[in-house]
């Protein structure tokens, strides 16, 4: 029955995930809510039938790596950006307009 539920839960994140948009915390937040459902999945599993933790310690830390890796790059867009818009990782024309060659609209 729980192992039902999360998967239900896995299904709804990854369609909210695919339906954010805007923001790339609310992608972060979307995606640690389906590692968490992925953990509850994966533990009901192990304690039903394998009795085997090493597998749940292992996304376990994977999912912490995660979230670290995620922050850090969002503070780090956050500082080189100033926002945290999805539209603007397009990083063709910020490498283009921020270039040394690139003079006042021309490029020298």
């Amino acid at each position: 029955m729980l192992m039902n539920v999360s998967l239900i839960l896995m299904l709804f994140f990854l369609w909210t995930f695919s339906r954010q948009r805007m923001h790339v915390l609310n992608l972060l937040i979307s995606l640690e809510a389906i590692m968490l459902s992925v953990l509850v999945f994966y533990y009901f599993l192990t304690v039903a039938y394998l009795g085997s933790s090493h597998m749940f310690l292992m996304l376990l830390t994977l999912a912490a790596c995660e979230a670290a890796i995620g922050l850090s790059l969002l503070v780090g867009l956050l500082r080189v950006r100033g926002n945290d818009l999805v539209n603007s990782l397009n990083t063709t024309s910020w490498f283009a307009k921020n270039s040394c060659c690139w003079k006042n609209g021309e490029v020298t």
